[in-house]
This record gives C-alpha cells, sequence and structure tokens, in this order.
C-alpha cells in the first residue's frame, strides 16, 4: 500500500499590505502578498467547523487511460464529514477529519466532537488525553477511504502552505504557471478568476512537503491563482510523482457569509498507482461553515515531530 503523508505545518506570519495594479506586480511582489494573506489566514480560520461531502471511486485503467476489469474492495464511496481547523500555541495550524457516515450510513451521532475536543478550556482537558483523542479520530477518518492509495494529504488548504513566507525559500515560482500542468476540472468552481495571477511552483526543498512511509521525498509541483491587491489564493493545484505513483489535487475558494477569507468551497484529487493499474478520484465540496469561539486559554501544542 502507498502512503503519502503531509510533512510540515503553516506556520503563520502577517505584514503590511500594498496596493498595486495587477499587471504591474512582479512576481516577487505577487508572492510577498501572497505571503501575508496566508499570515492572515488561519487567525480568521481557526476554530472553523465545515462539513464536508466526500465522493471517491476506484476504477482499474490501462497504459492508455482505458478502464480494464473492476478493482478489489468497493469502489464507491460517499463520506460526510466535519472538517476543523486549528491554531496551535506554537503558531501553525493543523486540519482534522472526522467522519460521521458513510454511504448514507451514520457510524456515530453527529456531535460536533472535534470541536469540543480541541475548543473546550486547556485546563479542563489533558494534553495527553487530547493528542490521544485527536490521533484516534484520524485514524477513524482515514479507514474510511477506499483503494490502495493510503493517503492524508487530501486536505483542503494543505497546499497553501506552500505560500508560507519561510515555505516560500523552498521552492522555484514562475510567472504563468508551469511547463505541462495538470488539466483542471471542468466545473464552474473551476474558472480561472478574471484578473488572477497565475504563479506556478517547482518544489527545490531536500526535505519535501510530501513523503512516503519509507521516507522517499516526492518533490510537488502545481500553480496558485491569485487575486490582487488582496493576495486570495482562488485556486491551487499540487501534484506530486514517482515511477510508480502520481497524485494531483485541485482546489477551489470562494467567500462566504461572516468569513473574511476566501475558503474552500470544492476538492478534486486524482491518485495513479502504476504498480496495478489503479486509479483513485475524490471529489469534495464544502457547506455550512460554523464558527466556534477560541478563547486564549485554549491552545493546543504541537504535536512533537517524531510522532
Amino acid at each position: 500500500m502507498r502512503c503519502l503523508t503531509a510533512a510540515f505545518l503553516l506556520t503563520l506570519f502577517a505584514l503590511a499590505p500594498h496596493a498595486q495594479s495587477p499587471s504591474d506586480w512582479p512576481l516577487s511582489a505577487v508572492l510577498s502578498r501572497a505571503a501575508t494573506y496566508i499570515g492572515s489566514y488561519g487567525d480568521h480560520l481557526s476554530g472553523l467547523v465545515v462539513e464536508e461531502s466526500y465522493v471517491q471511486d476506484v476504477v482499474m485503467v490501462n497504459r492508455f487511460g482505458y478502464r480494464m476489469s473492476m478493482a478489489k474492495g468497493p469502489v464507491h464511496r460517499t463520506l460526510k464529514s466535519d472538517l476543523l481547523l486549528v491554531k496551535t500555541s506554537e503558531d501553525t495550524w493543523m486540519q482534522f477529519r472526522d467522519v460521521f457516515e458513510v454511504d448514507g450510513r451514520p457510524v456515530r451521532d453527529r456531535n460536533d466532537r472535534l470541536a469540543k475536543l480541541f475548543l473546550e478550556p486547556a485546563s479542563a482537558k489533558a494534553k495527553n488525553n487530547t493528542d490521544a483523542q485527536a490521533l484516534k479520530i484520524a485514524r477513524e477518518s482515514a479507514r474510511y477511504n477506499i483503494g490502495d492509495v493510503e493517503r492524508t494529504i487530501n486536505l483542503p488548504v494543505l497546499a497553501l502552505s506552500i505560500l508560507e513566507r519561510q515555505a516560500q525559500t523552498g521552492f522555484q515560482f514562475t510567472e504563468g504557471g508551469i511547463d505541462n500542468p495538470p488539466v483542471l476540472p471542468r466545473l464552474p468552481a473551476f474558472t480561472p478568476p478574471a484578473g488572477a495571477v497565475v504563479v506556478g511552483f517547482t518544489e527545490t526543498q531536500i526535505r519535501s512537503i510530501v513523503v512516503t512511509p519509507q521516507g522517499k521525498n516526492l518533490k510537488s509541483r502545481g500553480r496558485f491563482w491569485i487575486t490582487l491587491p488582496e493576495g486570495h489564493v482562488m485556486m491551487s493545484e499540487m501534484a506530486v510523482e514517482d515511477f510508480t505513483l502520481s497524485a494531483t489535487i485541485h482546489v477551489a475558494y470562494g467567500m462566504q457569509p461572516n468569513i473574511k477569507v476566501p475558503v474552500p468551497v470544492e476538492m478534486h484529487e486524482v491518485y495513479y498507482n502504476r504498480l496495478n493499474n489503479q486509479r483513485v478520484e475524490g471529489a469534495a465540496t464544502y457547506t455550512n461553515f460554523r464558527q466556534f469561539n477560541v478563547k486564549t486559554d485554549e491552545a493546543i501544542d504541537a504535536p512533537d515531530s517524531d510522532k
């Protein structure tokens, strides 16, 4: 079984704004404004819970892309989950998915247990218990994925970590995208915004964002669609590939009532295992955004790197 794992979390910073016509922005200024935007992103979304409707399909294909015999195990699944963004005490933020319905059948009571777990005052809950419960929820949620590509990178704001100011040093950025980019989903949410600046990225750092269980680094590449002068990311594309596996994740962002920054509204992903010609396709939509207030004493310690 192949596994993809995010290797770092997003650190938050903020800088002063800068006004300029989008057509006149040099790449360095676009990246600086995007970093400023990402620096405040977690402040707006920390404690935000959203409902995710997530459809997964498994197909067997030959090298020409034609469907073959059916795959072993489930080939279609619909999940409904709560997705929570939490800002930690070390000024990083993490995403958690908690599945509450599988193929129309409830697997637990809908009780906002992620919000209760992380957003209750720290004095009322031991850290070790919180970590244990978070790990339990993550394992529970991951086991409902289908296909033979075990994955934890299918989180809608993962790609935004690339634009964090310190993280940018590990990437090469280009204006107008990258050569031979993946094809965007043909859906309204993925229509490039008028006037958006397209920025391509290719990972150059030794320790990559995505790694295999054996520690192999998978360099990522992709594109961002950024509106100026705000620096809002309206679409993201992130892809990784090696001799046996490829993965591409597209995310579209949009404005929601009472939320000051664009939030994920749709995600599409494709994984292809060349060892057995299995392709896993996923599509998720995000609705029912709920904001839970987080007090200053409700911080969470970031997990140790060796966990």
